[in-house]
């Protein structure tokens, strides 16, 4: 579509249409390149059944985790893990996962609370879990604080980058302080391993950076290469807004002003589309 202006306005006035056609160029520009709301919450949709998906991991890591702690009091051996230098602790931060699982899920399926918010709240809690099951079986030592990559990695894949990196400096301190409130309290000798504190500290810091960048990559880029189908954007702009106003009144179970409410309109902006589109 050419969108030039008359050679009237030119002959007129040569510079304001320079600048006509300058801003309409621009703004063709900016409407390309920006996202498709469509593709955006398809994607976050993903986002969401993939954190769900987590927790159930989560829920059957938990349940693993309590037969092995409960076997040895059925003088059951397995020797699978060896016997945690704090059982209790150990048996408790197990069901606290276990009762987390549960609650996230919940949350999650439901979507009660806004998504970077829950999972923060997730994966900061999951890191304290992971430090508190690394403690009780052994510190740094313990084949348990892999835990602390693992949460950071997944963390990563579902957060913004600078939440990500927030996620891994926050597990590093806390493995940190872990390790060496360690040292203090153990009755046995137990030494600082600063070269392994170093490799992990390195290993987290860079999964939380490369991760989160790659996740956002992905994400541009199926943002980018949303095709609506074979219909004209009229066409697909109408069917959207009808299933979004469609999806209002069920949500508000019929309610006009509170359908009107949830998508940020007012109650007359909201008749008037229903009666436009012969919804009323």
């Amino acid at each position: 579509m050419n969108n030039k202006h008359s050679d009237l306005i030119a002959i007129a006035n040569a510079g304001l249409a320079k600048k006509l056609d300058s801003k309409a160029s621009q703004e063709e520009v900016s409407q390309k390149n920006k996202p498709d709301e469509k593709a955006v919450r398809s994607f976050q949709d993903d986002i969401w059944k993939a954190v769900y998906t987590l927790n159930l991991f989560r829920y059957g890591f938990g349940i693993l985790l309590l037969i092995l702690t409960i076997l040895p009091t059925l003088n059951i051996e397995l020797n699978v893990i060896e016997a945690p230098l704090h059982p209790r602790l150990f048996f408790l931060s197990t069901n606290l996962l276990l009762f987390s699982a549960v609650l996230f899920s919940y949350l999650i399926k439901y979507q009660e609370i806004s998504f970077n918010i829950l999972v923060g709240v997730q994966f900061s809690l999951d890191v304290v879990l992971a430090a508190l099951i690394t403690y009780s079986t052994g510190s740094i030592d313990s084949n348990f604080s892999m835990l602390y990559i693992l949460m950071v990695a997944t963390g990563s894949v579902v957060l913004p980058r600078k939440l990500a990196l927030g996620l891994a400096a926050g597990t590093i301190i806390l493995m940190f302080f872990e390790h060496f409130y360690s040292i203090l309290v153990t009755p046995t000798p137990l030494k600082a391993n600063y070269p392994l504190l170093v490799k992990y500290a390195l290993i987290l810091f860079s999964a939380g950076w490369l991760i989160s960048k790659l996740a956002a990559r992905i994400h541009a880029s199926e943002v980018q290469n949303f095709v609506p189908g074979n219909e004209t954007i009229e066409d697909f702009l109408v069917r959207e807004e009808k299933k979004a106003l469609a999806n209002a009144l069920e949500q508000a179970n019929g309610n006009k002003t509170e359908a009107a409410k949830l998508l940020g309109m007012t109650f007359r902006s909201f008749r008037y589309k229903l009666s436009k589109y012969d919804m009323s």
